[in-house]
């Protein structure tokens, strides 16, 4: 459908020859020179046509043209959020004179990949051998989610007396990738391949997914008799009773009236994984243990609802890690089907 670079240059020598009296047309020839250069500036307009065409298709469309194109349907691209939660600041004996940890403080992973900050002053009193503090991951995403005990580090000036940081028990969460294209654009489609038509069970899915935070959701129609329908959520995890909520609010304004539905969560069924990694040279296994257990943990929120836990995926989440040589998965032996209104969540995660 678009012409190349030889095909236009071609096309020029034909119809010079054609239309003068010109018959040397030879690379390295006056008239050849020139019409190569005409032919390159054409062929710039050619491939601007093809992006042009790429752009107008959500199939092809990507970046802020992809945006403006859902948009039109009233389809938002949902953005990411950062991870939050408490670090411990610790010492192995009581301090002697005390400081102030200011609000700011920079702290990073102990390969410097993700930094977090201090959200507020923090008193170290004389005396103090362990401090928690709120930190706030700098960077939007899941690379800001840690598990508990993830050892960190005070990225510039040292803070005074403090020897070892470490995230507190809980871990760090909350943070969420913006949405991708690929993402956005199955959205989009799902949406105008299943137009509102007065609350059919797509009508729901679209509705819940279009709330900030959630990530998948299903209709169980019927669930509870005739005229009910319940919708079940995830955020890449068993979500809060407050997202639930906005949910369901954000659903009534939606539904037809007199039509009964609820918003639920999904089943939570654990997955244990036992396994052992061998480090790079340079790395420790203490170090690379928690952030191996954290990447387990952002591949399972990958699972839909009712989807499959493949062992490839936790080998590759687990590969995936800095400093990680290779990994010997134990447990699971097998790929887990999940039923279909149960999300796989973290269990046991034995790893050595």
């Amino acid at each position: 459908m678009f012409k190349t670079y030889d095909q236009i240059l071609a096309e020029l020598i034909a119809d010079l020859k054609a239309n003068s009296n010109i018959t040397d047309e030879t690379s390295g020839a006056l008239s050849y020179t020139l019409l190569s250069v005409q032919a390159r500036a054409l062929r710039m307009v050619w491939f601007m046509l093809e992006q042009i065409i790429n752009l107008f298709f959500v199939s092809s469309s990507k970046g802020s043209f992809l945006e403006r194109r859902c948009a039109e349907r009233g389809v938002l691209r949902k953005k990411g959020t950062s991870a939050t939660g408490t670090v411990n600041f610790t010492r192995t004996s009581p301090a002697v004179v005390g400081t102030t940890l200011i609000k700011g403080t920079l702290l990073s992973t102990m390969d410097g990949s993700v930094n977090f900050t201090v959200n507020d002053d923090v008193t170290l009193p004389s005396g103090w051998t362990n401090i928690p503090a709120q930190v706030t991951s700098s960077s939007i995403g899941v690379s800001g989610n840690l598990v508990g005990a993830t050892a960190l580090q005070v990225v510039g000036a040292q803070v005074v007396g403090v020897q070892n940081v470490s995230v507190a028990t809980g871990g760090l969460s909350g943070g969420t990738d913006t949405e991708t294209d690929e993402a956005l654009r199955t959205r989009y489609l799902y949406t105008i391949q299943n137009p509102q038509n007065g609350g059919t069970p797509a009508d729901y899915v679209v509705w819940a997914t279009e709330v900030q935070g959630v990530t998948y959701a299903i209709s169980l129609p019927l669930n509870r008799g005739n005229g009910t329908i319940d919708v079940v959520i995830t955020d890449g995890g068993i979500p809060s009773d407050a997202l639930v909520s906005t949910v369901s609010d954000h659903i009534g304004t939606k539904r037809p009236v007199g039509a009964g539905y609820s918003v639920i969560k999904p089943i939570a069924s654990p997955v244990n994984v036992t396994g052992s990694i061998t480090a790079d040279q340079g790395y420790t296994n203490d170090t690379l243990i928690p952030l191996v257990k954290q990447a387990i943990q952002n591949y399972l929120k990958t699972v839909p609802i009712g989807g499959v836990v493949r062992v490839t995926g936790l080998y590759k989440a687990a590969m995936s890690v800095k400093g990680v040589l290779d990994f010997t998965l134990t447990a699971p032996s097998a790929n887990i089907l999940l039923s279909s209104t149960w999300l796989a969540t973290p269990g046991t995660l034995n790893v050595t």
